[in-house]
């Protein structure tokens, strides 16, 4: 009986230094992932910039035309 219940501890003690050694791992996986979705938003944000430059330009020229 002794030797399960010093198994089981070991076993428990082996698996919080598994999640212990995880928690950096999952740390550094969240920041790249979230790394990854602000460069998305920022190439987003730039697309409609210049969609929206493009649209004005247009807008302008053809308001410059119908004058």
């Amino acid at each position: 009986m002794y030797q399960l219940t010093q198994l089981a501890g070991d076993i428990h003690r082996q698996r919080l230094a598994h999640a212990e050694a995880q928690r950096p791992a999952e740390r550094a996986l969240a920041l790249a992932r979230a790394t990854r979705r602000a460069e998305r938003a920022e190439r987003r944000l730039r697309r409609a910039a210049r969609q929206a430059r493009r649209l004005r330009a247009q807008l302008h020229a053809q308001t410059a035309n119908d004058q």
